[in-house]
């Protein structure tokens, strides 16, 4: 005679909980690892953004003509470049420091100042509108930039 046997465990409630909590970290551990990435690259993008050089939009009087002074301060040979306002730029190799005046016949103009230090030792450049200096950046290693855009009227 056989004896009756208790009914066999079943071990699928187990095996689903396994399965529910691997699935579970695997979740959670893809969640903090995106969060970090995000975080990451938020601040690398930060980072270049502030390395790029900004360009100011300027307002001032029309009437036609405006002075604008480049000045690049600094000791040494470099290389200068830049803009004659309506749309050419100029390069010249000078001894710093160094300044430039222009006169440029329009109300809306980009100016624009870069030197490339080479073996000068650059402090930094300005762009001066009509008299009032509109931007000043220090240099950057051997590179100094400076950009704005005026709009008279």
């Amino acid at each position: 005679m056989n004896p009756i046997q208790p009914p066999k465990k079943s071990k699928a409630g187990l095996i689903v909980g396994i399965i529910l909590g691997i699935v579970l970290v695997l979740c959670v551990g893809c969640g903090a690892f995106g969060y970090f990435v995000l975080d990451w690259t938020g601040d690398k993008v930060q980072e270049i953004e502030d390395s790029l050089p900004s360009m100011g939009v300027v307002t001032g009087e029309g009437g036609g003509s405006h002075t604008v002074r480049y000045t690049v301060e600094g000791t040494g040979q470099t290389v200068i470049t830049y803009s004659l306002g309506t749309g050419g730029t100029e390069s010249e190799t000078v001894t710093l420091p160094w300044s430039k005046d222009l006169t440029i016949a329009s109300d809306s103009f980009a100016a624009s100042v870069i030197a490339l230090g080479g073996s000068a030792d650059l402090d930094g450049c300005s762009i001066t509108i009509d008299g009032k200096e509109q931007k000043r950046s220090s240099a950057t290693g051997a590179t100094a930039i400076c950009t704005t855009v005026f709009v008279g009227g």
